[in-house]
This record gives structure tokens, C-alpha cells and sequence, in this order.
């Protein structure tokens, strides 16, 4: 059978947002989540209609990737992808897929990237693991952690402050590899914005302020739940991100989080692997760690990829690349550094 698949339009939007509810376990569209699609324009969504009813869903995006070296490539985010039950294994992905990366590639964005809801998806289109997170939980009571210099302070602020002050020092900071630019409706509709039906029992969502001699240089982004066992206190804080110009920001940010009274357990969902605190942890028995997939790529352009990003090595290297699905990354290239900067060009060296 062959199916309509293109962009939606207007008058389709709701009937899209269901789909999406649906493909996901919903039951219909939450109250609320008009504004996740705030980030999601008409042009960047593809569905597939079976007989005029939306069977299919994907989205994209509009992101910048922050690469090795600090520098931001443009990046197609893939999301919302989902297949009605009864339309399986038919090529309805395969073919809302290669209309996405086509767009994308079309447009000049050298990279797509996602979050998988399943690992096993995404390798048939070219997409690739690119970055691991750890979930941290901390024991707070067995865990020492070095504090801040006493001129950096830490302020907690309020929703109103904090997002006069918090995007200005993630955009400032956002030089680690991974990262995401956000624009201003990103961090008013997924930042700011905190309905009670999202916090799953726990408090609305805290802000605290690194400040070193009245510059802000850092937060943290979090959330409170109240526990007690046998009348001792259980509580436990979940971050939700931290953020700090320098180390001194960062050790103050975590002091602060691990000596909240009656808050003894801390748990950070999406930690760096490379998160300093475990090797500046007094008792790193009672911080456990469990690394998951993050961040995966598909590269729509070699030679931009390759070019943005910084080296540690100079030599020179051919690469052979086959791409199968859709081939906007086949070829040779030849890759050459030097004093940390590459240049890419196609080659008819053998790899």
C-alpha cells in the first residue's frame, strides 16, 4: 500500500499531536504540551497518512551542536518519532526517514542527531553513538566533596529571576562537546516552564546561583522530594543540570547540593562520563554510577563534520565511508591536521 508522506499543515496540527500522544502511550494531547510543539515548526515535521488518517510521525529540531573545540555546527534534531502499532514493519519509517535526513541535507546541515527511545533503530539509517551520560547517586551523609573559594557564593533565586540570569550564562558556557544551542522559546517552553503533572510527586523546580564578586558564573537546576523512614530523613534532590563557568563554580554548585538538610540523597540523570566530582569524592563507594547512550549523530557532511571539530594529533588520514541509506556521506576523504585545525577534501587515495 502507498502512503501520503510530507510535511503537515496547519489544519493538521492536533491530529499530528495525537499521533504523537498515541505513539507514546498517551491517551490524547496533555495540557502543556502545546508547548513543546513551540520548537517544533509545520516545516519540519513529516507524517504519513494512510487513507488521510496519520499513521506515522517524525520532527526536527533546529539545533547548533557544540563540537570538540567549542565550535557550533548546525544539527537537524530528530524527534517525535513514532508508527501507529497496526502500520509495523511496512517502510513507513524508512521512508519519513530519508525524506528528514533529504531535507536536512538539502538545507545544508551537516549533521542530524537524536536520543534513542530504542537503540536498535537507528544504525540502519546512519546514525552512530556519539556521547554516554552517567546517573549519578550521591549518599550524602558518607560523601565529602571539596568546596568552593569563600569569594564564590551560591544564591538561590526564583523562576522569574533565574530566567533572567540562567540562559545567559548557559549560552556563555555552552563550549562543552554536546551541548545544544537553545533559543529563547526553548528555555520558556522546556526550561521554565513546569506544570505540577510533570514533577511526578516531587517540588517545582529549584534555582541556585554561582556568584563570584556579583558575576554570575554558574547554577543548578533541580528538584526536591520529601521522604522519611522511621523518622529519619530520606529526601532526596534531582538535578536536572549544572552549569559552571570554572571550577570554583562547580565545587561550590556541588557543596551546596550535598548539604541540603534532610536531602541526603542526590541523583543526577544525565552526569558527564568525565564529571570530576567522582575522583574529588572523599568516599566514592557511595556514589554510584551507570552509564546509558546519549547523543547519537548521523553525518550528512563529512568534510564540514570533520572540519569544525579540533584535533589533538597531526597526521594525515584517508577515510572510507559507505553510506547506505541515502549515501550523503559516501566517498573517500582525506583528512589532514595540523596545529589542532583540519582540513577534509574528497580523495582517490586508497584508505
Amino acid at each position: 500500500m502507498d502512503y501520503d508522506i510530507r510535511p503537515i499543515t496547519d489544519d493538521e496540527t492536533q491530529d499530528f499531536r495525537n499521533a504523537i500522544a498515541r505513539g507514546f502511550g498517551g491517551d490524547s494531547l496533555e495540557e502543556g504540551h502545546d508547548r513543546f510543539y513551540t520548537n517544533l515548526p509545520l516545516g519540519r515535521t513529516v507524517a504519513a497518512f494512510d487513507r488521510g488518517e496519520i499513521v506515522g510521525t517524525l520532527g526536527e529540531f533546529d539545533f547548533h551542536l557544540t563540537v570538540p573545540g567549542g565550535v557550533a555546527l548546525p544539527m537537524a534534531g530528530t524527534t517525535v518519532v513514532t508508527v501507529r502499532p497496526t502500520h509495523r514493519r511496512r517502510g513507513i519509517l524508512r521512508e519519513m526517514m530519508r525524506l528528514h535526513l533529504e531535507t536536512a541535507h538539502r538545507r545544508g546541515d551537516p549533521l542530524a542527531g537524536l536520543w534513542a527511545s530504542e537503540t536498535a533503530i537507528y544504525g540502519r539509517f546512519g546514525f552512530g553513538l556519539a556521547a554516554d551520560s552517567h546517573e549519578l547517586d550521591i549518599d550524602a551523609r558518607h560523601v565529602t566533596l571539596p568546596p568552593g573559594p569563600p569569594e564564590v557564593r551560591v544564591d538561590m533565586v526564583e523562576g522569574g529571576e533565574a530566567a533572567t540570569i540562567i540562559p545567559g550564562v548557559y549560552a556563555a558556557h555552552c563550549t562543552q562537546a554536546g551541548m545544544l544551542s537553545r533559543t529563547a522559546a526553548w528555555w520558556e517552553h522546556r526550561r521554565f516552564y513546569d506544570p505540577e503533572h510533570w514533577r511526578e510527586g516531587a517540588s517545582a523546580r529549584r534555582y541556585a546561583i554561582a556568584r563570584r564578586n556579583g558575576e554570575d558564573i554558574g547554577y543548578v537546576m533541580y528538584r526536591q522530594k520529601e521522604k522519611w523512614d522511621d523518622f529519619m530523613a530520606e529526601g532526596a534532590i534531582s538535578i536536572i543540570e549544572v552549569i559552571s563557568a570554572d571550577e570554583d563554580g562547580r565545587r561550590a554548585l556541588w557543596h551546596f547540593l550535598t548539604h541540603v538538610d534532610l536531602f541526603p540523597n542526590v541523583n543526577w540523570w544525565n552526569a558527564p562520563v568525565d564529571e570530576p566530582l567522582v575522583w574529588e569524592a572523599s568516599n566514592r563507594r557511595r556514589i554510584r554510577r551507570r552509564i546509558s547512550d546519549t547523543l547519537w549523530l548521523r553525518i550528512l557532511d563529512v568534510a564540514a563534520a570533520l572540519e569544525a571539530r579540533s584535533y589533538e594529533a597531526e597526521d594525515r588520514l584517508v577515510i572510507e565511508v559507505r553510506d547506505e541509506f541515502g549515501g550523503y556521506a559516501a566517498g573517500r576523504y582525506l583528512l589532514a591536521v595540523s596545529d589542532g585545525s583540519a582540513t577534509c577534501t574528497e580523495s582517490g587515495a586508497a584508505p
